[in-house]
């Protein structure tokens, strides 16, 4: 069901199992933290594509005008910068693509527990409360396929898992995918931060409906 992997590569030996989740745990560096709280003042979506050969470069084009100039000029930001690109090389690898869809924002509000209607998702939450697992053990799938609330779904609450800040999990989407959700202190709070990776088409499907 949760699979904990020793290394980064070996992530993508997540593809060809039956875990619903592969999760690489890592500790948050230094001055991580202070970093982070200089995005409080203000909500910010990102989205676009972001290739294999210049995962960098996309990714400085994207942020260079939603992000301040203060942040900009903080020493982490190019570290961060080189964390995000290498996540991305990781996922462009594991769903052997030249681009994936990329997201990054503070605003999450996925409330109730669901799965990912895609293949595969990439999550890193790198300031805030991480996602909020629900093992198949502690879950009524019936209740929540019938679209019942949280607090039928939950068998057991102390059951329920969270990432940590800077793990990097793939979850296994599809109506088999394990259940999870934003937690509750992370819900619209402007103090989490969140990068989404999804296949290309995920992407090309939203730029095509909101083009109709």
């Amino acid at each position: 069901m949760i699979h904990y992997y020793d290394n980064v590569e070996s992530l993508t030996d997540f593809k060809n199992g039956k875990d619903q989740i592969g999760i690489f745990e890592r500790k948050a560096p230094q001055r991580s933290d202070l970093f982070f709280k200089k995005f409080n003042s203000f909500p910010f979506s990102i989205f676009g594509y972001v290739t294999l050969s210049s995962a960098k470069k996309n990714i400085h084009e994207l942020l260079e005008k939603k992000i301040s100039n203060d942040i900009k000029c903080d020493p982490f930001y190019e570290r961060w910068l080189d964390d995000m690109s290498k996540v991305c090389k990781i996922f462009c690898s594991f769903q052997n693509q030249d681009r994936i869809s990329y997201w990054l924002g503070s605003e999450r509000g996925c409330k109730r527990y669901h799965v990912d209607m895609v293949p595969f998702r990439l999550l890193v939450t790198y300031a805030g409360k991480g996602t909020e697992i629900l093992p198949n053990n502690a879950a009524d799938r019936n209740a929540f396929i019938e679209g019942k609330p949280n607090n039928e779904i939950v068998k057991d609450k102390s059951a329920l898992q969270f990432l940590n800040n800077w793990d990097i999990s793939i979850f296994r989407g599809g109506q088999k995918g394990i259940l999870h959700r934003t937690p509750n202190s992370a819900l619209n709070k402007k103090s989490s931060i969140l990068m989404r990776l999804d296949d290309s088409s995920f992407l090309d499907n939203i730029i095509k409906f909101n083009s109709v």
